[in-house]
This record gives C-alpha cells, sequence and structure tokens, in this order.
C-alpha cells in the first residue's frame, strides 16, 4: 500500500471516498463535483475539486470510485460523471508530484458507451505514470460491457 498525500472525494452531490495513511475508506451518496484534498502530517487540508470535472460534469453528478497511488503524490482516479444529455460517462485523472491534473473522459469510451452509461470502477497503478483503469459501458442493446485502458 502506498502512503498517500492526496485524496479524491465528490463534494455536494455524489459520494465521498477519503483514503489516508493506512487506507480508510468511506462512501456517501449525496449531490456534486468531484474533488480532490491534501494530507499533510496526517492533518487533512482543504477539500479542492478535481481540476476539469465541473467541465465535464454538465449533468449535475460525479462521482470518484476508484484511487491508485504508485508513490506519494503520484496517483490516479477514475469514476463516473453526467453529461449534458443525463447519460453517464468514464472519467479519469492523474496526480504527479502532489498536482492533480484535469480530468478526462476515458479515451475511447464516448465511441463504446452508445446507451449511455459508463463508468470507471477500478484502477491500478504498477508504477507512477503506469496505471491501468477498468470499468464498463453500455452498448446500444442496452447491454453492459467491460472496458479497460492503460496510461503509459
Amino acid at each position: 500500500m502506498c502512503r498517500l498525500t492526496r485524496w479524491a472525494a465528490v463534494t455536494a452531490s455524489a459520494a465521498i471516498l477519503l483514503l489516508g495513511p493506512g487506507v480508510g475508506v468511506a462512501s456517501a451518496a449525496g449531490p456534486a463535483a468531484a474533488g480532490a484534498r491534501t494530507l499533510s502530517g496526517g492533518t487533512w487540508g482543504t477539500a479542492i475539486e478535481v481540476p476539469g470535472t465541473a467541465t465535464l460534469n454538465t449533468g449535475g453528478y460525479a462521482r470518484i470510485d476508484s484511487v491508485s497511488c504508485r508513490s506519494a503524490g503520484n496517483c490516479s482516479a477514475g469514476g463516473t460523471y453526467t453529461d449534458s444529455t443525463g447519460h453517464a460517462q468514464a472519467f479519469v485523472a492523474s496526480q504527479v508530484n502532489g498536482t492533480w491534473g484535469t480530468a478526462i473522459e476515458v479515451p475511447g469510451t464516448a465511441t463504446l458507451n452508445t446507451g449511455g452509461g459508463a463508468q470507471v470502477n477500478s484502477v491500478s497503478c504498477a508504477t507512477a505514470g503506469n496505471c491501468s483503469a477498468g470499468g464498463y459501458y453500455t452498448d446500444s442493446s442496452g447491454h453492459g460491457q467491460a472496458f479497460v485502458a492503460s496510461q503509459t
């Protein structure tokens, strides 16, 4: 297990995911945009929105479902957001040297997700910047299908 220097959260309209030393997890449903928070010397800092989720989350619901850190300050996170048509889309975001980058829709899922339901369920990082994400999307027949994506 890595020691986390950041945490992922969804504030105001989704779930909150808290991860800290020893990795504790708490989740609570509610409405909002995805956020991140700094851990410094065992004291939680102020939550921030995950960069880019406000732009993606035009439907008003976002959440992070998985976070993986290979080293302190080098993490990746994934989850779901709702677009302007009310469809769920999968997103990922990465933290490099303690700074979260802009969240993006998982490349390729826009083409796959013709049924309007996609989500990242799991993220795992073998080394900093080398991660894999897995989740699901809904095809045009309404069937759930699996996807994987890699970051290198």
